[in-house]
């Protein structure tokens, strides 16, 4: 199985990157692309994302728990432009 992360998703944290309280390290990158492709993967399935959800797919892709709110907060805002 091919685990890479197409550009699409690293575009996305280009673009939180610009909007984030915290601001992303050159380390997280990968990590954060993963944690979009995961949550954008299950919306566009249209499958429920909860709290457990969420924790689940930051914990497998790596990032920070502390980003969760914020990157939901980003989409949200993001899909409605």
């Amino acid at each position: 199985m091919n685990n890479e992360v197409p550009l699409k998703y690293y575009d996305i944290v280009d673009e939180y990157s610009t909007e984030c309280a915290e601001p992303v390290s050159e380390s997280e990158r990968e990590s954060l692309a993963r944690y979009f492709q995961l949550l954008i993967t299950r919306l566009m399935n249209n499958e429920e994302i909860s709290e457990n959800a969420q924790k689940e797919m930051a914990s497998e892709a790596g990032i920070n728990a502390l980003r969760i709110d914020e990157i939901a907060t980003f989409l949200n805002q993001w899909g409605n432009e």
